[in-house]
């Protein structure tokens, strides 16, 4: 008796969506394909992404696949990266394609169950890790320091009202920033913004401007 045969089923057909993630968060409409994640990244919209950004594989069945960042970031040093160029997609894409249907065939996947949007913290760690809180501040803030007294007394004074201020500009949303405010940060050792801040203002608001200003050594 012969049975009917069932062609073979794509690995990929496993993927129903893709997200792209930045440091603001401004991709949360899930994606078709990888190449329109890594668009994303790429597009003048996204906010540090060779330094935050991450490109999400969603599967059947709840569980998620997170893309090596290798694939789509260049690295040259701790802290120099940037994203690949738009004239390499289609070989990206490929090298991609080949290591979802490689990994998505191997009975010992590591997949996770995907975190709701709103539940996940703020990609932060990485940068967070390489603030060093005595680097040369950037030219706008160097200005502020040049400037009078009373021209610089953000600076030198920062009220709660100016920090949370600042991380809502930082994070674009009050829940944004309250995310991040009450987190523990590395380079708080640990602390959360919201505890520093009560002991020293001035450290918070600091790293918040470094964040801002793309400063990260």
């Amino acid at each position: 008796m012969t049975h009917p045969s069932h062609p073979p089923t794509d690995p990929l057909a496993r993927i129903f969506a893709y997200r792209t993630i930045d440091l603001r968060d401004r991709f949360p409409q899930p994606l078709e394909s990888f190449r329109e994640a890594l668009e994303c990244l790429q597009s003048d919209r996204s906010y540090m992404a060779a330094m935050s950004g991450e490109i999400i594989a969603y599967l059947r069945g709840g569980y998620s696949l997170t893309i090596p960042d290798d694939f789509f970031i260049r690295r040259s040093g701790e802290i120099n990266a940037t994203l690949v160029p738009p004239d390499e997609n289609d070989e990206v894409c490929a090298k991609v394609q080949a290591w979802l249907r490689e990994k998505l065939t191997r009975p010992d996947i590591d997949t996770t169950k995907a975190v709701p949007a709103e539940e996940r913290p703020y990609s932060l760690d990485q940068l967070l890790a390489q603030c060093d809180p005595q680097a040369p501040h950037p030219e706008e803030l160097q200005a502020w320091q040049d400037m009078p007294d009373v021209g610089r007394e953000i600076l030198e004074a920062p009220t709660e009202t100016d920090i949370w201020q600042a991380a809502e500009r930082l994070f674009e949303s009050r829940d944004g920033a309250e995310r991040w405010m009450t987190s523990p940060a590395i380079a708080l050792g640990g602390r959360t913004p919201v505890d520093v801040m009560v002991e020293d203002p001035q450290l918070v608001y600091d790293l918040i401007m470094r964040l801002e200003y793309g400063v990260y050594t």
